[in-house]
């Protein structure tokens, strides 16, 4: 039986990609995410946007990694990846305080794989993604603003 050999891309990782991600909550619930990739230094996709959230920011900062995770996967199955956040419980809980971001950590967890796609600290100050999310739950508030009037 002859063996086929793995396309290139399985057999060694592209570049490795770096998607900083950022979560701004305000006390109505309201939400902004933002999301920032970039290769080699270059950001080549940016997105902002806003939604409704009932939970903590720390939750919402897991939920967003792991979101970023996905997108990664998605988009990017061949490369590897590094999801930055600004939000150091997430990256350093051992043991979540509450259920729900004990679940929302474990999401986040679960979606990494050792060396390959990972999460880890950025200062706010260096996180790209931290504009973003401000102009994401801004947005919103313009949005729901407009509904009203």
């Amino acid at each position: 039986m002859r063996e086929i050999p793995p396309k290139r891309e399985e057999c060694s990782l592209r570049e490795c990609l770096v998607i900083y991600v950022d979560a701004a909550l305000d006390k109505h619930g309201r939400a902004g995410c933002g999301l920032a990739v970039f290769v080699r230094g270059r950001a080549v996709y940016t997105e902002s946007f806003g939604f409704s959230h009932v939970g903590g920011s720390a939750q919402l900062e897991a939920h967003v990694c792991a979101g970023a995770l996905d997108l990664a996967a998605a988009r990017w199955p061949y490369h590897r990846v590094i999801v930055r956040t600004d939000c150091a419980p997430v990256v350093r809980s051992r043991m979540p305080s509450s259920d729900s971001f004990r679940l929302a950590v474990h999401e986040v967890r679960d979606r990494c794989r050792r060396g390959w796609r990972v999460v880890r600290y950025v200062s706010r100050k260096a996180n790209p993604a931290h504009e973003l999310a401000r102009e994401g739950l801004k947005s919103l508030s313009r949005q729901q603003l407009l509904v009203a009037a």
